[in-house]
C-alpha cells in the first residue's frame, strides 16, 4: 500500500517529507531508486513501506517546474508545484522594470504567475516612492498581484503577508534586493529546521544548499534556496516575449494586422494604447527593447552580453 506525500527536500539519495500525525516540522526520509526522474523540493509523490523505512515508487503529474538549463543545456528542474515567482526589486541596488519584466516572462514560460515584490519601501526619498508606487500601479495594471514593502518589522511585511495565501512561490530577483531578509521574516526559524534535519541525515553542511518546501499557513508555501534566489534567465525568444506580456496580448486583438509586432504597424491597437496612456510607456519600452534583443546571448542578469 502506497500514500500520497510532499517532497521538502531532496538529498540525493533520499528525499524528506513530512510524515502525517507527526509533530509540526518533524520529517522522514524515503529512498530515492534511480529508476525514477529527478525529483525536486514541491514535487508530490507516492511512498511505501521499505522495511522500517519508505521509499518513492511513483513521482506524480506536476502542475509546474521551474528550471534551469544544465551544462548540456538541457533543462533541469529546480523546484515543483509552483503558482508563482515572487520577484522582488529595490532601491538599492535600483528598480529595474527590465529585469523585473524578464522574470515576469521567464515566470509564464514555466507555467507560473508573477508576483511584483518592491521591497525597502523604508528606505525610499518622497521622490523615490512616487516612481516605486507608479510601477506597482503599473504591474497591477498588467494583471500581476503587486505591493511595495519593507522587512523591518510585521507592519512593513503586511503588504507582502496579505498576498500569499493560497500560493506556492519561490523569490527570484536582482541581488541585493533583500531575498534573503524576506525569507528570514517568513520562516524565523529556518536555520533552526535545516540544523535538525541536518542531524537527523548526518549531511551536516551540506543541508543549506539544499533546495527547501516550507509550509507558511493558509494554504500558502516557500520553495527556498541560495540556488533557487540566484535563478538566472535563460535566452527568451520573440513568442516567449510576447506571451510574457500579457497587458499588450490583449491590446494585440484589437491591431489591424493579425501578425502585428507592436513595433511600426499601422493600426496598432498597443502603440495607440501608450499614446492614450492606458499603457505604461515604460512597459511597451521594455518590450521595444527585449524584441530588439531577440537572438543575441543573454549574462548571468538576463541582459544582453
Amino acid at each position: 500500500m502506497s500514500v500520497e506525500t510532499r517532497v521538502v527536500a531532496n538529498f540525493g539519495a533520499t528525499v524528506a517529507f513530512a510524515a502525517r500525525n507527526a509533530p509540526a516540522g518533524a520529517l522522514c526520509q524515503a529512498h530515492l531508486p534511480r529508476s525514477l526522474p529527478m525529483i525536486v523540493a514541491g514535487d508530490r509523490v507516492r511512498i511505501a513501506a521499505d522495511g522500517d523505512g519508505w521509499k518513492v515508487t511513483e513521482l506524480l503529474p506536476r502542475d509546474s517546474v521551474l528550471s534551469r538549463p544544465d551544462r548540456r543545456g538541457q533543462p533541469r528542474p529546480l523546484a515543483a508545484n509552483l503558482t508563482h515567482l515572487g520577484v522582488v526589486a529595490a532601491t538599492p541596488p535600483g528598480l529595474d522594470t527590465l529585469l523585473i519584466d524578464q522574470f515576469c516572462i521567464a515566470a509564464a514560460d514555466c507555467g507560473l504567475d508573477a508576483m511584483i515584490i518592491i521591497n525597502k519601501q523604508d528606505l525610499l526619498a518622497p521622490d523615490e516612492r512616487a516612481a516605486a508606487e507608479a510601477i506597482v500601479a503599473g504591474y497591477r495594471a498588467a494583471g500581476h498581484e503587486a505591493c511595495l514593502m519593507h522587512t523591518q518589522d510585521d507592519t512593513g511585511m503586511a503588504p507582502l503577508v496579505a498576498l500569499l495565501p493560497g500560493k506556492s512561490f519561490a523569490l527570484v530577483g536582482a541581488s541585493g534586493a533583500g531575498k534573503s531578509s524576506i525569507v528570514q521574516q517568513l520562516l524565523p526559524d529556518e536555520a533552526i529546521r535545516i540544523g535538525a534535519v541536518s542531524a537527523v541525515t548526518g549531511l551536516g553542511a551540506h543541508t543549506t544548499s539544499v533546495t527547501w518546501w516550507y509550509p507558511l499557513g493558509d494554504g500558502a508555501s516557500i520553495i527556498d534556496s541560495p540556488g533557487v534566489r540566484q535563478y538566472s534567465l535563460a535566452h527568451l525568444d520573440h513568442d516567449v516575449i510576447r506571451q510574457g506580456y500579457r497587458d499588450i496580448g490583449r491590446l494585440a486583438g484589437d491591431c489591424r494586422f493579425a501578425n502585428c509586432r507592436h513595433l511600426q504597424e499601422p493600426g496598432c491597437a498597443v502603440r495607440a494604447a501608450v499614446g492614450r496612456g492606458e499603457l505604461a510607456a515604460w512597459r511597451y519600452a521594455n518590450y521595444v527593447k527585449l524584441l530588439g534583443s531577440e537572438g543575441q546571448p543573454h549574462d548571468a542578469t538576463g541582459f544582453p552580453a
